[in-house]
């Protein structure tokens, strides 16, 4: 079966709240402040995002094959602009990157 990895940056911000992980957009689990998380899914292609109340992480379009894993981490934004990532940037509050 296909894995998916996440790696959890340790952040101030959301430390005491775990952030879903969605693909295609049904919930698959969570992940907590500084925590690896593997989550085994189906082979094929997928969309992968990170959701936290009404606020996202960029959206990730991926193929995976049988025996494929894929490694992402997961972090936040500066908590000094908060203001503008609960609002404006709301899809933007959480970022995805792979881990090559």
């Amino acid at each position: 079966m296909a894995k998916i990895i996440i790696n959890r940056s340790s952040e101030f911000s959301n430390k005491l709240r775990s952030i879903e992980i969605l693909l295609d957009n049904k919930r698959i689990g969570e992940i907590k402040d500084g925590e690896s998380n593997e989550f085994e899914i189906s082979p094929g292609n997928h969309a992968l995002k990170a959701k936290i109340d009404w606020c996202t992480s960029n959206l990730i379009n991926l193929c995976i094959n049988e025996d494929g894993i894929l490694r992402y981490n997961l972090s936040g934004t500066n908590p000094f602009l908060a203001l503008f990532y609960i609002t404006l940037g709301k899809d933007q509050y959480l970022e995805l990157k792979p881990i090559n």
